[in-house]
């Protein structure tokens, strides 16, 4: 096998595990919210410097490796670079290990350069090296970008999600509280009525200010902050008024429901709309394509003539 064959199969492989770790790393398995707030709950170890040598023992080298990711996630996490903190919030994931993977994959993007200047140097291609470094700094751009948009997309995903959730949450606390149940009452049963991660974030909230002492509203707008959504924070000023002043809140509530579930579908229409008219961007491309192949023999011939 020749030097040429050899180096297309090295680039070849490298572009294939670079894709394979993009999409591994991009398209992560859901975290498990109940393991995630037990060990919140448990209590604090104690305080243990970052700077530790990375345990020799017992879980060997697997150990080592997490041993040293822990230790550059805190690194990366105390220095100035940005990072979404709201939507890291929403998704689960922590400041360093998000700046862990946007710099893994602005590094792999500056790569390009070194490799591929090998590979044509080993073809004798004659290509310029600044191809090449221009290459690799716009993939790190690119790498850089891309991870931040697909948090960012992941939270959004996940307040459209919770919005959808809330609809249904409302109109459950006004059956109980037509039911006769008080609205802290209500709020705890309601929560208990799915095992989605929408209703279980909403009940861990509320456990949450119960055992701090404070009121189900009070965990409710903490879990509103936290998310960003604003109909959480109508629903526990909903919920304070009917707590503090004993107002009526069943009428409240269902219109509430209702105006958030129309908002929801008029979003879910707008969106639809935008998809349709991104598919017309393709198709105008084919037909123009078609065209032409369709008139190239003719312009061929005439201008052979």
């Amino acid at each position: 096998m020749n030097p040429a064959t050899l180096a297309l199969l090295g680039a070849g492989g490298a572009v294939g595990l670079g894709a394979t770790l993009l999409v591994a790393v991009l398209v992560p398995q859901r975290p498990d919210l109940a393991a995630a707030l037990d060990a919140a709950r448990a209590p604090a170890a104690p305080h243990a410097s970052v700077t530790a040598e990375p345990a020799t023992g017992g879980g060997g080298w697997r150990a080592r490796l997490q041993s040293w990711q822990a230790l550059i996630e805190a690194r990366l996490s105390a220095t100035r670079l940005t990072a979404p903190e709201a939507d890291l919030r929403v998704v689960g994931r922590s400041r360093g290990e998000f700046l862990l993977t946007r710099v893994g994959f602005a590094a792999a993007g500056l790569l390009i350069a070194p490799v591929y200047t090998l590979i044509f140097t080993t073809l004798d291609l004659g290509v310029p090296v600044a191809v090449p470094v221009v290459a690799g700094l716009i993939a790190a751009a690119v790498a850089w970008l891309a991870v931040g948009q697909h948090v960012t997309g992941k939270a959004a995903a996940a307040r459209r999600e919770m919005r959808h959730a809330l609809v249904a949450y409302l109109q459950l606390v006004a059956l109980h509280r037509a039911a006769g149940l008080g609205i802290g009452a209500a709020l705890d049963q309601a929560a208990t009525a799915s095992n989605t991660w929408a209703f279980r974030r909403i009940a861990a909230a509320i456990a949450s200010a119960t055992r701090a002492g404070r009121t189900h509203w009070h965990g409710i707008a903490g879990l509103a902050d936290e998310l960003g959504i604003q109909e959480l924070t109508d629903l526990s000023a909903i919920a304070a008024s009917a707590g503090t002043a004993g107002a009526g809140v069943y009428t409240s509530l269902l219109a509430r429901a209702g105006s958030l579930r129309a908002q929801l579908q008029a979003d879910d229409t707008a969106a639809a709309a935008i998809a349709s008219t991104r598919m017309a961007i393709p198709k105008a491309l084919l037909a123009a394509a078609t065209m032409a192949f369709l008139i190239y023999p003719a312009i061929t011939a005439l201008t052979a003539t």
